[in-house]
């Protein structure tokens, strides 16, 4: 009897101690990534929604989570893998005309090899949802001998093409100019820069602010919070007009325009012009071609002599409010003191500017800078080596084409703007988080996971050659002159082409044409209305608009540029037509030739008579009526 007690009490105790090794849910081990969590039966979470990174996933404004249904396994999304690389990463960046596949990775992945599975990327502070259709596969894993479990997603579609660039990219690199230890030495120029931030998304969305108890808003000095909604634009010099002044939106960087010499330029160039990032007068005073002779701050006024605004009746006079103005800074989700960040040495980059000027602020972290240009040799601009040093931007020329010193970053952004899709290179949008989820046989959906710890950045469409150039005609240099383009460019349609494409510059071809009538003329290219009369030598009208049409009316013989420009003749043009029907019902027909004022024809340049239709056979005394047609009419 004592022996069966002990053997029952040593089976209670192995099974006490086998259970409790396992886990709820039957997993022995706790997942390290508790915020990716599982949306439970009871509608609630399946990690740790605490910590210290934003809102924890599947918490407020979630888009399709009205589904409180559990797939049993917990899926986590733990990286995004570079396309491009083929690296694991927690924030990528890509042109949203990306076309190829894009992978997902994870843990517990391979446990949706039997469902038909969604990705839907939540897209800024509004939660824009694009959804796109996933299915399970295999990619290398992290070592190269490893194959994971992903989620692959076809970009072919080009599902993200149509998504507003409505943010700013920030650079938040630490550069050793700034005096920060094992900072880098070159400026980014690169969109896809990992150090570049995508300002678009709610506080509580941004995984880089450390949100918690008492402390909901990005507020204070250091304050991180990189991806918290903040949007900047650069700004020209403000016109005043009886009412109001009103901004000018820069469109030309620094740079020479018109000829090489910078400070020759008029000041309807310098106007168009965007600020220098830096309140320093002899800097901003050489930019625009103007001086400040009542001093130089926030709201100064100049008129386009230098002179004092106002001295003379009637003159134009102009406002100094910075290089920046606020975009919708009533939305803004950081504030007081986190918007600036002076940068050294023991202060990193957090905020949108490093100094407050006005209402606003100088020396943004503004993507990019500052940035370097293919010029021209002889083409004067506004340069400096060391551009963390305010005060050493100075008027420089290259003595060969080639890469120039920095200019301020806002050249870069006005020569890389599309003003019809109001994308340029700072714009990007930036995913609140990404969920996968199925659809139950009701065609409810059945949310999978939801993370905000990976993120994706879009910036403008992008595509490159083998060179790696930009090909794409949006995303190409913008230009109004040759000058602002390379040694081997050409500016042809506002932008930059190579001289492979272009065989010759505007600029380099002598100016004929456009002389008015009754001027003394050789060629029809030398008239604006491309018609020469050869008898007098003079330019002669023609007008082909639906109010009037004066013809040139060149005889047989006469040069051309098309026929339209040759002498209408009478032409006759005969038919078979349709004249009724005789007395038994049958069709009768007739053949009838119709005068038809028909222009010239210009062939190898010269106007010769129009050809003369063939007359169609037909015989009157046996008339065959079958290919008849009805009267034609001619306008």
């Amino acid at each position: 009897m004592a022996e069966t007690k002990r053997t029952l009490t040593l089976i209670i105790l192995s099974v006490f101690l086998f259970t409790s090794c396992v886990g709820e849910g039957g997993s022995s081990r706790k997942s390290r990534f508790a915020n990716n969590s599982t949306t439970d039966i009871t509608g609630g979470s399946g990690g740790d929604t605490g910590g210290n990174s934003g809102s924890a996933p599947g918490s407020g404004d979630t888009v399709g989570n009205d589904s409180g249904v559990s797939i049993g396994s917990q899926v986590e999304l733990m990286h995004l893998v570079d396309p491009f690389d083929g690296t694991y990463k927690k924030k990528l960046t890509l042109p949203k005309n990306f076309t190829g596949l894009l992978y997902l990775s994870g843990l517990n992945i391979s446990s949706l090899s039997d469902r038909l599975v969604y990705a839907r990327f939540v897209f800024g502070k509004e939660y824009e949802p694009i959804t796109v259709p996933a299915t399970i596969g295999r990619a290398p894993g992290i070592t190269p001998q490893t194959d994971v479990e992903v989620v692959i997603l076809d970009m072919n579609n080009h599902p993200f093409e149509d998504i507003r660039l409505s943010y700013n990219l920030f650079d938040y690199n630490e550069y050793a100019d700034e005096g920060r230890v094992g900072g880098l030495t070159d400026i980014v120029s690169d969109p896809r820069d990992p150090g570049l931030y995508c300002r678009g998304l709610n506080a509580k969305d941004d995984k880089t602010f450390e949100s918690g108890v008492g402390n909901s808003a990005c507020d204070t000095a250091g304050e991180v919070c990189k991806y918290t909604y903040a949007r900047i634009e650069d700004i020209g010099l403000y016109y005043d007009t009886d009412t109001a002044s009103l901004p000018f939106s820069p469109t030309e960087p620094h740079v020479a325009l018109s000829s090489n010499d910078y400070q020759s330029e008029p000041f309807s160039n310098s106007i168009k012009r965007c600020l220098p990032d830096t309140v320093n007068q002899t800097i901003n005073e050489n930019v625009l071609g103007v001086t400040f002779p009542g001093g130089f701050g926030y709201g100064v006024k100049v008129d386009v002599n230098g002179g004092v605004c106002g001295d003379v009746a009637g003159e134009e006079c102009y406002t100094y409010y910075g290089p920046y103005r606020d975009i919708d800074r009533a939305s803004w989700q950081i504030s007081g003191a986190a918007i600036y960040s002076d940068t050294d040495a023991s202060t990193a980059p957090t905020g949108i500017y490093k100094k407050s000027f006005g209402v606003n602020g100088y020396e943004s972290f503004l993507f990019p800078r500052a940035g370097k240009m293919d010029l021209q040799s002889g083409v004067e601009y506004i340069g400096s080596e060391t551009p963390f040093v305010g005060t050493s931007f100075d008027t420089s020329v290259l003595t060969a084409s080639g890469e120039s010193d920095y200019l301020f970053g806002c050249s870069i952004r006005a020569t890389n703007y599309d003003s019809t899709t109001q994308e340029g290179i700072s714009s990007c949008n930036v995913t609140a988080r990404v969920e996968l989820f199925s659809r139950d046989v009701n065609g409810q959906e059945v949310i999978i996971t939801q993370s905000n710890n990976i993120v994706l950045q879009l910036i403008r469409p992008s595509l490159t050659d083998y060179r790696g150039q930009e090909v794409l005609y949006t995303s190409m240099k913008t230009c109004s002159s040759s000058q602002t383009c390379g040694g081997s460019e050409c500016c042809f349609n506002n932008r930059c082409w190579s001289k492979e494409l272009v065989s010759q510059c505007l600029e380099d071809v002598p100016v004929v044409g456009n002389k008015g009538v009754g001027e003394s003329c050789q060629s029809d290219y030398e008239c604006s209305s491309i018609c020469c009369n050869q008898t007098t030598g003079s330019c002669a009208v023609h007008l082909n608009t639906d109010d009037q049409q004066v013809f040139c009316s060149k005889s047989p013989g006469q040069s051309c540029v098309a026929k339209e420009w040759c002498r209408q003749e009478n032409v006759p043009n005969c038919f078979i037509v349709k004249t009724g029907a005789d007395n038994t019902g049958q069709p009768t027909c007739a053949l009838r030739c119709y005068n038809v004022p028909t222009f010239g024809d210009c062939t190898n340049g010269l106007c010769t008579p129009p050809e003369i239709p063939p007359v169609p056979v037909f015989d009157p005394e046996n008339p065959d009526c079958s290919d008849a047609i009805d009267p034609p009419t001619f306008n």
